[in-house]
């Protein structure tokens, strides 16, 4: 309606009525105003336009989320019942809690050794990180003794002044290396370790099971990453290649099933796995049998991959097709 009402008034300025009101000049101005205030219009129509474009989205948008979460709460429930049925009959899942671990491996350990007793209180762990997380640091702050082995020169220089009183006094000593199937018992016997341990803890991603295996060391407890991308019926394991490095894929490590065949032949049991299907824990059989209720099966123990509990720090199953990323 305004626009008409300015377009008549334009007209008539046009036509020359506005000689009988004002001068020429003034003419001039009134055109000149005229004009902005239908540049003004126009302007006006399209914000109005997107204005009422962005309430759509909004709605949209509204409607989506609602949606959305709707579904991420029935996605809660299936996984809070999963969990709950999960933990059912296996008491070392109600060990929830962590201090220097990724996936409650600090209060699962506690919880075995609370059973078996802690002995000499030593340990071994490969693939430790920079000191700051990792499976024995907790042991290690509680008086134990033992080694650390890692390969990534960054962390190691981290620990080296994180730890500096651990390694001074001996306590705590510390292997810059590699690990392979053909130098794990040299590393060892430069750790000062021989005999039986107390615990063992191997994160080394791809070739857990081929070094686990080659391994002479004993240990009373050992905790291992599994693949839990495979059933527990499942026996497989990465082929060696003491070079081989993970890749992000499901193609990494050995199945609970090929651990625990590696297990039994050196006299262990498997009394456990964490919740989020990450790491499997095995107890020397006399001690499993005394002190954990049986079956010590992968059948009874697997825990499938539930990584997003653990904050995606453990293995993504593979996008595609199932072989070395980038094959």
């Amino acid at each position: 309606m305004l626009k008409r009402i300015l377009r008549s008034i334009g007209w008539l300025v046009g036509a020359g009525a506005a000689d009988h009101f004002a001068t020429r000049g003034e003419t001039r101005d009134l055109v000149a105003r005229i004009a902005r205030i239908e540049q003004h219009l126009d302007r006006l129509a399209q914000l109005s336009v997107t204005q009422a474009e962005q309430a759509q989205a909004q709605r949209f948008l509204q409607e989506k989320t609602c949606a959305e979460l709707a579904y991420l709460n029935g996605l809660m429930r299936v996984v809070s019942a999963d969990v709950v049925n999960a933990s059912a009959g296996h008491p070392l899942l109600g060990a929830k809690t962590n201090l220097f671990s990724q996936n409650y491996e600090d209060a699962i350990i506690s919880a075995i050794f609370g059973r078996i007793g802690s002995g000499q209180k030593r340990f071994l762990e490969v693939g430790v990180g920079d000191g700051t997380e990792n499976n024995t640091r907790l042991l290690l702050e509680l008086g134990w003794r033992g080694a650390w082995v890692e390969c990534d020169p960054a962390a190691v220089a981290a620990i080296k002044h994180r730890l500096a009183d651990y390694l001074a006094d001996g306590r705590l000593v510390l292997i810059e290396e590699a690990v392979t199937a053909e130098t794990i018992n040299d590393v060892v016997a430069r750790c000062g370790l021989s005999g039986e341990i107390d615990f063992l803890s191997l994160d080394i991603d791809m070739n857990t099971s081929h070094v686990w295996r080659a391994l002479s060391l004993k240990a009373r407890v050992a905790c291992l990453e599994y693949n839990a991308s495979f059933p527990p019926e499942v026996e497989f394991e990465v082929a060696y290649d003491p070079q081989a490095a993970w890749q992000g894929s499901s193609y990494f490590g050995a199945s609970l099933l090929s651990l625990d065949t590696i297990a039994r032949q050196k006299t262990m049991a498997l009394v456990g796995c964490d919740l989020m299907g990450i790491n499997a824990f095995f107890v020397r059989q006399d001690l499993a049998e005394a002190h954990f209720a049986g079956p010590h099966t992968p059948a009874a123990h697997y825990q499938p991959p539930r990584y997003a509990l653990a904050g995606a720090r453990g293995h993504p199953r593979a996008a595609g097709r199932f072989a070395r990323a980038g094959a």
